[in-house]
């Protein structure tokens, strides 16, 4: 069988990306939303309301981003937290394991 193994400073780097990306998706978010209601008076009327409309549709699908984002950074958090663990464990248990046949 091959020899496994997982880099868990990789995973905690990725971590640490994703928390970026749903820190980038959220101020993008708000951002273009408030961009949009600072608009000139001249831009009124139908036109405006086209307008609004877009933005608002696009805030749905940035929220939407925001969220798969997070669920992304949560699932290699979990994956880092395993990895760590376990490999933390199976080192203690061949510790020991070696310290009982001396």
């Amino acid at each position: 069988m091959a020899e496994q193994q997982a880099d868990v400073s990789e995973l905690q780097a990725l971590v640490q990306t994703m928390g970026e990306l749903v820190a980038y998706c959220s101020a993008l978010k708000q951002g273009a939303s408030g961009f949009a209601y600072m608009l000139p008076n001249e831009w009124q009327g139908p036109a405006m309301q086209a307008f609004l409309g877009s933005f608002e549709a696009w805030a749905v699908g940035a929220t939407s981003l925001e969220g798969v984002a997070e669920s992304l950074r949560q699932q290699v958090e979990t994956s880092h937290n395993s990895y760590s663990t376990t490999i933390e464990k199976l080192t203690t248990d061949w510790s020991s394991i070696e310290a009982n046949l001396g």
